[in-house]
């Protein structure tokens, strides 16, 4: 192990500070997060140096150490990517934009859209990552909304509802804390009532103190062009649903692997899909959407975690480990979580796994939820916060502070959800 206060040691942080830096400001330099990202892997290199000039006989830790967080990349990237491509082929029969269409069919204003498209986020995102959904139901507030307040508000509602997928894999933090093998799906799915609950105290703040105040101006466009599902759509949407369901049992009974069994999901998926366009003369191009991957966020993920490995290595996440053993677990997950509204989520729950404190399922079931929701304090902690920016210009650092009361309730309430049932009812 490299002391953390070498000169090897602050080289590596300084590196890791720097992409850091880069990566919180990435809205401002119009510079994607995932160049700062393979930029600070960077870190290894200077670690590299360090063993062949001064102690070649370190290279065997070294080596296992990488080999480490190559399987954990893989396991991550796989699922990732299989989940992606799947939600493109969904994407490219238009079933989402067909939702939105028969949510608009069933008489729905303004409020009414505000509370689908926030349960919708809370219910999805688990299985689509929280990235999508923010993408989905954000192009569709943006694209019935005529009210630059009611868009914030109902932008700010899918920020929350996303980050609060934390119940299952979809959810880039849990999936993480999954993989690790800190906790099981089963033990993730008892984080639905805090996760949810959290969820719906925000978004009754958000409707009383916020949404009520605008009027009862028009505040959607009505009788705006339709959204239709393409043929095959409603089939391969079960395919897809079977697929996800089919995963979970591979890996809670037979113990499966989630990566690979996602992956034999989407073996299904694609042959379904081939099969419609063969026998029913319909046009999928489905090797273009699986091409749809998000590369540039996979690739932020590999650089962020080889990252925090080099961090690891050279013992700085040693203090991590410390803080949890000399003080409240509970604490420090809610600390972390509230640095995952300013550092992205990624990195702080790496280096919370990567310090590998000693503590049970209830308190690694507390870190994926706080690190998941954490994201949301700011609009830059979480890819659907940044998503929202994307979408929406005027929806701004700024813009999303003004909902901090609504924020703040989602979070603390959440944890008390959290203390009542796993510390009060010990139910778990």
């Amino acid at each position: 192990m490299i002391e953390p206060f070498s000169l090897v040691g602050f080289a590596v942080l300084g590196i890791f500070l720097l992409g850091m830096t880069l990566i919180m400001f990435e809205a401002q330099l119009e510079m994607d997060k995932f160049k700062p990202a393979l930029f600070m892997m960077t870190g290894l290199a200077i670690i590299g140096m360090h063993y062949h000039f001064n102690h070649p006989d370190g290279f065997e830790a070294f080596a296992h150490a990488q080999h480490e967080t190559k399987a954990e990349l893989f396991a991550l990237i796989g699922f990732m990517a299989f989940m992606w491509m799947i939600v493109e082929l969904l994407n490219e029969r238009n079933v989402f934009g067909a939702l939105n269409q028969f949510l608009l069919d069933r008489g729905l204003g303004a409020r009414g859209m505000f509370w689908a498209s926030g349960a919708l986020c809370a219910l999805l995102s688990p299985f689509l990552n929280n990235i999508t959904t923010a993408m989905i139901f954000g192009k569709s507030v943006k694209r019935l909304s005529v009210n630059q307040r009611y868009t914030h508000v109902a932008l700010c509602n899918i920020v929350i509802s996303s980050n609060s997928g934390v119940w299952f894999v979809g959810t880039s933090t849990s999936l993480m804390v999954v993989l690790a093998g800190k906790i099981s799906i089963a033990g993730l799915l008892l984080l639905v009532p805090a996760a949810l609950g959290g969820w719906l105290l925000s978004a009754l703040v958000l409707h009383f103190f916020y949404l009520n105040r605008i009027g009862d101006g028009e505040l959607i466009r009505v009788g705006s062009e339709r959204e239709v599902l393409k043929p095959g759509g409603l089939g391969l949407t079960a395919i897809s649903i079977l697929a996800v369901l089919s995963s979970v049992i591979l890996n809670m009974v037979l113990h499966v692997d989630i990566e690979f069994a996602i992956g034999s999901g989407l073996g299904f998926v694609v042959l379904y899909a081939w099969w419609l366009q063969h026998n029913h003369a319909i046009e999928i191009p489905w090797q273009d959407q699986i091409q749809k991957v998000e590369w540039n966020t996979l690739l932020f993920f590999i650089g962020i975690i080889t990252a925090v490995s080099a961090l690891n290595h050279v013992g700085w996440l040693s203090y991590i480990s410390w803080l949890f053993e000399n003080t409240s677990p509970t604490f420090v997950n809610m600390v972390l979580g509230i640095a995952s509204g300013i550092m992205d989520n990624v990195p702080v729950e790496a280096a919370a796994l990567m310090s590998s404190p000693q503590m049970g399922p209830d308190q690694w079931a507390l870190n994926a939820l706080m690190v998941g929701i954490g994201g949301s304090l700011t609009v830059v902690g979480s890819a659907a916060g940044v998503m929202a920016m994307s979408l929406e210009k005027s929806y701004s650092f700024g813009a999303h502070l003004r909902f901090m009361p609504a924020i703040l309730v989602n979070f603390f309430g959440s944890l008390g959800i959290w203390f009542l049932q796993f510390r009060l009812l010990e139910w778990y």
